[in-house]
């Protein structure tokens, strides 16, 4: 226990525990991208998929408590690494002059994270608490189409839909980097595949961003 305690309060232990978080959050944001791509094919394969998930609660509080307990690390000691960084050196120096070749990904990290947090509160309140068969769930028809009629409307306003590309243009930048930080903290990096590392992650993390977004696009070009 000791030296577990030893190894969550040393600079390499946090950094391989976000690092470790970060790619638990990445695999989720793939599985939860392969569902919402489901509204392509309609409302009722993309209504079926969310009551599958509805229907695996209880067990999926469990899945959902884990997931909340790996982001809540993954913010709080990214929070702790920030600020012992900046206690180090706590006078800014004469001159920024950045060392070595650092991506925009990783010059962003900081505010792409605090963009991520706050898109995932605003998410929540807007697909997740919310009545899937309320008032925002009726399309033009006079029908409620549950949560596809929720996410339908929602990205039929310009405003939403264009809020949604930014968060997802932030998260792409933060996936990116934080899969070649996943390598070096790991030490996997090597100079033969630094820059297949850093293409794959760079290609990964706009795939990501461009699949999310193209949903509300989709649905705009269809509302216009």
């Amino acid at each position: 226990m000791d030296s577990f305690t030893a190894y969550v309060k040393s600079s390499i232990g946090k950094k391989q525990i976000v690092a470790s978080t970060g790619l638990l959050l990445i695999l989720f944001v793939i599985g939860h991208l392969a569902g919402n791509l489901l509204i392509y094919l309609g409302p009722e394969a993309f209504n079926a998929y969310a009551q599958k998930l509805k229907h695996l609660r209880p067990g999926l509080y469990i899945v959902e408590f884990g997931l909340l307990a790996v982001f809540v690390i993954h913010m709080w000691l990214t929070a702790v690494l920030v600020i012992e960084n900046y206690s180090a050196r706590p006078v800014g120096y004469a001159v920024n002059k950045p060392v070595g070749e650092r991506s925009w990904a990783a010059r962003l990290m900081p505010y792409t994270g605090t963009v991520i947090l706050a898109f995932v509160v605003w998410h929540l309140i807007d697909f997740t608490f919310i009545d899937n068969e309320g008032p925002r769930s009726i399309l033009a028809d006079g029908k409620s189409y549950e949560l596809y009629g929720v996410v339908y409307n929602s990205f039929s306003d310009p405003v939403h839909g264009l809020l949604y590309v930014v968060a997802m243009m932030a998260l792409g930048f933060h996936l990116s980097h934080g899969i070649q930080s996943f390598i070096q903290t790991f030490g996997f990096n090597h100079p033969r595949y630094t820059a297949a590392v850093r293409k794959l992650s760079n290609g990964l993390g706009f795939f990501i961003a461009a699949a999310f977004s193209s949903i509300p696009v989709f649905i705009l070009l269809q509302t216009s």
